[in-house]
């Protein structure tokens, strides 16, 4: 059985481990162990009662194998980008020049913006080659939208995701050397790494001047927006969820960012809420589901399993169902009954009488086929 929980300071041998198997480009988890120790104490810091502030909150979760020794993978999610250091990206813009004389000309533009208070954020997806397969990765990445969902105060109403950007098979990125290089002047693993150890890095370093798309080489060119060859599944299962496009960029690889309202995120919008009415050790025949316990108090033991269970859903009026949707982490409408192995309940800290969130995991045969090689920045 696989079960997610969050990350803890004992965890931090199996973590340096997994984060080392990692190929180039994980932005948000560098291969230092001082700094990953370091992301493990502020998540734990995060999941408090009384959580940090959102612009300093980063909560870090990770996937275990109840039939394997170790760490599966791990997952991230943000408050809110910005704050005292603000979030920084390209915006990829078009000016028209040459009209007042009939000679109209279209040019990208990539324009540097900078937001102190913006969306929430997900981030820091790696999964182990070894797990990959069952639809496992996809597992991984929508436990995130159940927290959010679980945890809708703890999180700004807007989420984005950053994509790893195209790097060639030596880990280098054409829109690096083509831009941040000249003003960083250091590689791009480098300037990763002082992400992490330099506050206000790319606040000092980043020119604010627009860069015109047309005078850059033509390999730079193509990159944009581009994404990693590892990367698209990822890219794939949040459209999927309801993520769209922005014209934002990562500064350093020119990676896309795609953005949705936390709110209208499929998993969110078609989780229930269900009471455990039975336990049974026998397994359960069908499709595995994602089933939260939905623990608010004492963040620290919240769990989400991949797991069969039997559900029987609640009849209730349009009118219901609406409000049934609305969460404000004290009330909550109930959609239905459940029952659970007892494994999947003794992972999850439940027993019978308690509330559990379901969401289903896939939408079709396909998606829990293709959608396995997860990884994010």
């Amino acid at each position: 059985m696989f079960m997610l929980r969050p990350i803890q300071q004992a965890d931090l041998d199996d973590f340096v481990t997994l984060v080392g198997r990692a190929d180039y480009g994980l932005t948000s988890l560098p291969k230092d162990r001082d700094l990953l120790r370091l992301r493990i104490d502020r998540s734990v810091a995060s999941m408090a009662a009384r959580p940090l502030p959102r612009s300093e909150s980063s909560y870090l979760f990770v996937l275990i194998d109840s039939e394997r020794s170790g760490l599966a993978g791990c997952c991230g999610c943000y408050g809110q980008v910005g704050g005292d250091v603000p979030y920084f990206a390209y915006e990829v813009d078009t000016i028209t020049i040459g009209a007042s004389i009939g000679m109209s000309r279209s040019l990208r533009v990539l324009n540097v913006i900078e937001r102190h208070h913006g969306p929430a954020m997900l981030g820091s997806l790696l999964l182990d080659p070894g797990f990959r397969g069952r639809g496992v990765g996809r597992f991984l990445s929508l436990t995130r939208m159940l927290f959010l969902a679980d945890h809708p105060l703890r999180f700004d109403s807007h989420v984005i995701a950053e994509l790893r950007g195209w790097l060639d098979a030596n880990g280098s990125s054409p829109f690096w050397e083509a831009v941040g290089r000249h003003f960083f002047r250091m590689s791009l693993p480098e300037a990763d790494l002082h992400t992490h150890t330099i506050d206000g890095f790319v606040q000092h370093l980043l020119p604010r001047q627009p860069i015109f798309v047309d005078m850059l080489p033509a390999d730079a060119q193509r990159v944009i927006g581009a994404v990693y060859s590892s990367t698209q599944p990822a890219m794939d299962i949040l459209k999927d969820e309801g993520f769209v496009l922005t014209p934002w960029l990562d500064p350093f690889e020119a990676g896309p960012v795609v953005r949705a309202e936390v709110e209208r995120l499929r998993t969110v919008r078609t989780s229930r809420i269900a009471r455990i009415v039975a336990l049974q050790d026998e397994e359960i025949a069908g499709p595995a589901l994602m089933v939260s316990n939905r623990e608010r108090e004492r963040v620290l033991d919240y769990r989400v399993v991949m797991s069969p269970v039997i559900e029987t859903r609640a009849r209730r009026s349009a009118d219901s169902a609406m409000h049934g949707k609305q969460d404000d982490e004290h009330d909550d409408a109930l959609d239905g009954e459940v029952r659970l192995t007892t494994a999947a309940a003794t992972a999850l800290k439940v027993g019978i009488g308690d509330r559990v969130r379901i969401a289903d995991l896939a939408t079709s045969r396909r998606q829990v086929a293709v959608l396995d090689a997860t990884e994010e920045s």
